[in-house]
């Protein structure tokens, strides 16, 4: 069934009208009425080479993909990600969730190979389907957590302080709580000895908080530069406490990273205070710049 005049007036204005200010309110507050009667499950045309997304309307992240295509309040971070992906072979993303950033990937790059992995069981499930929608076998989905090392961690449910964000679950360590849902762990060195990977181009990591982990996980591949480019999260804590984003800067700064703004991903520099405050970053081998 076609979507009604308004829903599609909607669609329209997400992707279309040039001002980015109050877009996505105008969104989160006419959506229902657009949709009327007809359900909230769409099947999203996103902007990356044509490819689908099942999506309901009443979750915040899957709004967005269908009404503006992308993941709008990540809209900087991806166009700099899928530039990125264009001279990519083997691409990571690192708590890939509804994988908008593997499904980018491969718009940009269609014969990288992207390994995402998810530890939500659901969201994994969801993310399978999506690469079969899409026919894309070289999606390969991995339902584990990506941390310091491999074993368990226990999976923390969380959908922000609003309630609205289903993208936010993490990962803590297993402390034998009777009764909690556990997930399987793997790091990246293990997991590339394994597969026979020797070098991995890109990587996306967003695991709330843990990135820290993942890259002392990844150590091995770091300090030896058989990581390429690096888009990561910065979660910083509070002075005296332990903070990811700062350990998280000083492993890559220390094996030869230089960074980035997201929004001015070809100015290089070194890690310095400029970075402090930033919500995303991306990072580079100095010898790549």
């Amino acid at each position: 069934m076609d979507a009604p005049v308004l829903e599609k007036a909607l669609i329209a204005y997400a992707r279309a009208f040039p001002l980015r200010k109050g877009k996505l309110r105008v969104i989160d507050r006419l959506w229902r009425a657009a949709a009327g009667g007809r359900g909230t499950t769409r099947l999203a045309d996103l902007r990356y080479g044509g490819l689908k997304m099942p999506c309901d309307l009443t979750e915040m992240l899957q709004r967005q993909f269908y009404f503006f295509g992308t993941y709008f309040l990540e809209e900087k971070i991806l166009n700099c990600w899928t530039k990125a992906a264009k001279e990519a072979e083997v691409i990571f993303d690192v708590g890939a969730n509804f994988g908008i950033y593997s499904l980018a990937a491969l718009a940009s790059q269609p014969n990288a190979v992207v390994h995402a992995f998810e530890a939500t069981p659901e969201i994994a499930g969801r993310l399978r389907q999506i690469a079969h929608l899409n026919s894309l076998d070289n999606l390969l989905i991995h339902e584990v957590a990506v941390a310091s090392q491999s074993g368990q961690a226990i999976l923390r449910r969380y959908r922000g302080d609003s309630g609205t964000n289903e993208g936010m679950n993490y990962i803590c360590a297993d402390t034998g709580e009777p009764g909690a849902e556990r997930v399987q762990t793997i790091c990246l060195d293990e997991f590339c000895r394994e597969c026979r990977i020797a070098h991995i181009d890109l990587l996306k990591l967003d695991v709330q908080g843990n990135e820290d982990s993942v890259l002392r996980g990844a150590e091995g591949l770091v300090r030896l530069g058989q990581v390429g480019t690096i888009f990561m999260e910065l979660n910083w804590a509070a002075p005296g406490a332990g903070c990811p984003a700062t350990a998280s800067v000083g492993l890559l700064a220390e094996s030869g990273y230089r960074f980035a703004s997201p929004a001015d991903c070809d100015n290089w520099r070194d890690a310095g205070d400029w970075l402090v405050g930033l919500s995303d970053v991306v990072a580079r081998r100095l010898e790549a710049t």
